[in-house]
Parts: C-alpha cells; structure tokens; sequence
C-alpha cells in the first residue's frame, strides 16, 4: 500500500502539471501540449503490455518495478534543466511512459502476493485503489502550490525526492525472487481471444471517460457557465474525493453481498445521474450535494473494477492488470480530447451530456454480457 501511494503520490504532482508547465514554463502554445501527451499516451499503453506479459512469464517483479522507478528519477532530473519542448518531447516523454508501468506493476504484485499468503483478493484491491485516491488527493495540490510559491525547479526536484522514497522502499520491500509462477508462452494462433477481459476493459474505459469529461470541463461549466464562485470547482472535487475513498472501503462488502457486475451497474446509474444533476445546479449547496453522489459512483468503480477485471483472466493477473490500466490511460486520453472538441463545438453543458452517455454505454455492455462470466470468458473465441 505504501509502495503504491507513493507512486501514485510522484505522478500525480507530475501529470496534472505538465500542460502548465509546457505553456507557462516553456513558453510554448497550448495546442503543442498534444504533442507532449500525444507521445506519451501511446508509450504508456505500450509499457503496461510490455510489463504484464513479462509478469505473467515469471520475470521478476522488484526488476521490473526499478525500472519504471528510475525512468522516474531519471525524468524528475531531467525536468530540472529542461528548457525547451524538443527537449521535454525526446527526453522526459519517453521515461514518462515508462514511469507509468509501475502503477500496473505494483497491482499484479498486490494480486500475487495476497493469493500466496491467503489474503482476500479483492479488498486488497480496493486498499490498494484507495491509496492511489488518496496520492490524487495531496499530489497535484501541492505541486501547484510549490510552482506559485517557488517554482517548477524546486517542484520538480520535491518529485524527484519521492522517486528516491520510492526506489528505497521497493528495494527494501519487494523480495529479489519475488515471482509469479512462469508459464509457457503460448503461440498467438493457439491462444483463444479473451473476449471476457476485453469487454470488463471496456466497461471501465466508459466509466473513465465520465469522470474525465467532466473533471476536464467542470471548473469552465461552473464558474463561467453557471457563474458559480471560483472556489467551486476545488470544494466539487474534495468533497467527491473524501466520499471516494470510504466509499471504496465498503465497495467489497457490497459486492460480497450483490456481486462485482451488480456493483458496476449500480456506478454507472448513479454516474449518469450525477452527470445529469451537474447540468441542472444553480446554487453551491446543489453542487456539493451532486459531488456526494459522484463520490459514491466513483469510489464504488474504483473499488472493485480492477477485481473485476482480474476475474475474467485469473491465470494472467499481469495482462489483466495491463488492461486495466490501459483503460485508465486510454479513457484518460479520449476524454481530455474529446472535452475540447464538444466544448468548442457546443458548450460545457453539452460536454456534461455526452459524460452521462459513456455512463450509459458502460450499463449496455455490462448488461448486454452477463452471460460472460470469469472462468467462461477464455474459452468464447
């Protein structure tokens, strides 16, 4: 858990940073933020693969995990004395898609570790989710908060800090032998499509682009289309992330209780509700209201998606992982895109919308599959 916080907690004072960084501190034009993340986006997807067919194959996971870990320190450093685009792009954009593995990483470990010591699967699942909320909760805000204070030199060597942090404990924690146990490789013609893992993806891909449509245009809907007071959008967001993370802890209990698939349909009804209501606030108590039940939507998915995931290939906990976060990473881009496409076109309340409909997409696919079960998934080809 502590090993995932921290990573967690130096990406996320990097990755919200960056766009500012390249337009304040770079001085370049907002449009060439794409490039940056136009790059990095396509190497991390790259990266999870890579590293959940090594995990699966018995590569060694402390290994795999100091190699994401230096491409960490290494990019930190480097952000230091970066002063121009061409630099950040060949340079830092690289080692950032490689930085990105060892999130995935560090939930296949999880995954691994808890099977061989009889754990519950599951809840330290969502422990481990709920460390990552917790990370997103301090790590932006206080790289904001240096950058204004002392700029992004003294940010960036605080992050590099916390790679340094990271690297002390993964060496001490992780076991050198640390495994999982090696299969053979299977030859892509024998190997049937797992038609099960690729929908649950897709289902966290729509819950995905929810949440960043609307993180992407909630503080332009409130402020400059509601007129709402510019504290809006930072009170929405903490009061959606505290609901998050004790909602993920009850998250597993419910699902003992309902099922995983049942806990998603239940998300994704609440998320387009809550999407809906956003389009309707006129006053901050109604914000604060809809924040809570975007909190539960959330910290409910967030809770048990990756389990969900993991069900549909048990014997490939890194490929299910790789997938996982590829949804993540993917939805991500999708979103941040799409955002400003429909705001440009429309307006942000338009964007809040189309938010609600990737919500209800994730409801069709989950309830158009339920006969794909785990453990029925690999053999439908």
């Amino acid at each position: 858990m502590l090993l995932q916080f921290t990573k967690s907690l130096g990406a996320s004072a990097l990755i919200p940073l960056m766009s500012f960084f390249i337009v304040e501190g770079l001085g370049s034009k907002p449009w060439q933020v794409g490039l940056y993340t136009g790059l990095v986006m396509p190497l991390t997807l790259v990266a999870n693969r890579w590293a959940g067919e090594r995990l699966d194959h018995g590569f060694l996971v402390k290994r795999l995990l100091l190699i994401s870990i230096c491409a960490f320190i290494v990019l930190t450093a480097l952000l230091t004395q970066v002063s121009s685009l061409l630099m950040l792009v060949l340079l830092v954009a690289p080692l950032m898609g490689l930085a990105n593995m060892g999130s995935g990483t560090i939930f296949t470990y999880g995954r691994i570790y808890a099977e061989r010591n009889d754990l519950d699967v599951a809840r330290i699942n969502s422990w481990l989710r709920m460390t990552v909320s917790l990370a997103w909760m301090i790590g932006p805000a206080a790289s904001f908060t240096l950058v204004a204070q002392y700029g992004f030199s003294v940010t960036f060597f605080c992050a590099f800090v916390v790679g340094l942090v990271f690297l002390v404990l993964a060496w001490l924690s992780i076991p050198a032998d640390f495994r999982s146990n090696s299969k053979p490789k299977a030859k892509s013609k024998d190997e049937p499509v797992n038609w099960g893992l690729l929908i649950a993806g897709l289902t966290c891909l729509g819950f995905v682009v929810t949440n960043t449509l609307f993180v992407s245009a909630m503080p332009l809907f409130f402020v400059q289309e509601t007129g709402l007071p510019g504290s809006t959008p930072g009170l929405s967001l903490s009061v959606k992330c505290l609901v998050e993370v004790f909602v993920i802890f009850g998250s597993v209990r419910l699902a003992e209780r309902i099922g995983i698939r049942q806990v998603l349909v239940l998300a994704s009804i609440l998320a387009a509700t809550s999407m809906l209501l956003f389009t309707q606030v006129t006053e901050l108590w109604h914000v604060i209201a809809v924040s809570v039940m975007e909190g539960v939507y959330y910290g409910l998915f967030a809770g048990v998606s990756i389990s969900f995931v993991q069900s549909f290939a048990p014997d490939r906990p890194g490929r299910a992982t790789a997938i996982y976060m590829n949804s993540l990473f993917l939805g991500g881009m999708i979103g941040s895109v799409s955002m400003g496409i429909i705001a440009s076109a429309t307006d942000f309340k338009t964007v809040l919308y189309v938010a609600a409909c990737s919500s209800v997409v994730a409801l069709i696919v989950l309830m158009a599959t339920l006969r794909i079960q785990p453990g029925t998934a690999q053999e439908t080809t």
